[in-house]
């Protein structure tokens, strides 16, 4: 993909550190964005960032260890920009030890 402008971008983990840095880039480049994370204060906090910023954001509260939440999160993003171009699953969480 070489054009992002109007193309939508879905990723997770997005209320903070590398999530919320890909969808600020993602909003410059002119996506539209659907924020997904556990944090409601923090992902609301991006959400109002990027929209105030001149970009198109849309949060939605989502787990992404559930499946009933994936789905929900898919099904809004479908229902708000009808496609989905980017998808970055950056949601995690680390332990110590091996992976």
């Amino acid at each position: 993909m070489k054009d992002f402008k109007h193309r939508v971008a879905v990723i997770t983990g997005a209320a903070s550190g590398i999530g919320r840095a890909l969808a600020e880039r993602c909003a410059r480049e002119g996506m539209k964005v659907i924020l997904a994370d556990v944090e409601p204060g923090a992902l609301a906090e991006v959400e109002t960032h990027l929209q105030v910023s001149g970009g198109t954001a849309l949060a939605v509260r989502a787990d992404v260890s559930q499946a009933k939440d994936v789905a929900a999160l898919a099904e809004k993003t479908i229902e708000a920009f009808g496609a989905v171009h980017l998808l970055c699953n950056n949601a995690g969480v680390a332990t110590s030890g091996t992976v």
